[in-house]
């Protein structure tokens, strides 16, 4: 696993729009955006040869006691951070929640970020078991990577993430 400075010293992360910060073995990732997964409209489907993403509602900033954020009730969102990838054919990245959103009953469980997968900002999915507020710009999960032979560069449908980025 490689700590913090091989991370940013290797260029794995794309931070020029960052507010989170190195972990000891990892980087923290700031919020950006949430949108709540909606399947009554609309119903994703993984087929053999793409996948079809059900809705993904905007969900919208509030202030709450002075702070801009999002009050997310129990549920599944897809949320997006501030800082994106860059990962070489020889790295695997993992994402997974900081132990202040799991204490709040909120749960981070990332895919595999395979080797070649590039996008400006990252995302995955926030599983949220309690109501919970958080303000925007806060860190909320950290990334880690692996070091791995080398291997295949993803390319992928997702690949740059063209969905999440123009948001």
């Amino acid at each position: 696993m490689l700590n913090a400075h091989q991370i940013i010293d290797e260029g794995l992360l794309q931070l020029e729009k960052t507010h989170g910060k190195p972990a000891q073995v990892g980087y923290d990732l700031s919020l950006k955006q949430v949108n709540k997964l909606e399947s009554s409209v609309k119903i994703g489907k993984v087929l053999k040869d793409k996948t079809e993403l059900m809705n993904y509602i905007p969900y919208g900033l509030m202030n709450l006691d002075g702070k801009h954020g999002w009050l997310l009730y129990k549920g599944v969102y897809d949320i997006t951070f501030n800082e994106g990838c860059k990962i070489p054919n020889n790295r695997v990245a993992f994402i997974k929640q900081r132990s202040s959103l799991y204490r709040n009953g909120a749960i981070i469980n990332s895919p595999v970020f395979d080797p070649g997968f590039e996008t400006e900002f990252m995302g995955t999915l926030l599983y949220v078991h309690e109501t919970l507020f958080i303000e925007e710009n806060a860190r909320v999960a950290q990334i880690y990577f692996h070091e791995c032979a080398p291997a295949e560069m993803y390319d992928g449908q997702f690949q740059f993430d063209m969905q999440r980025n123009r948001q």
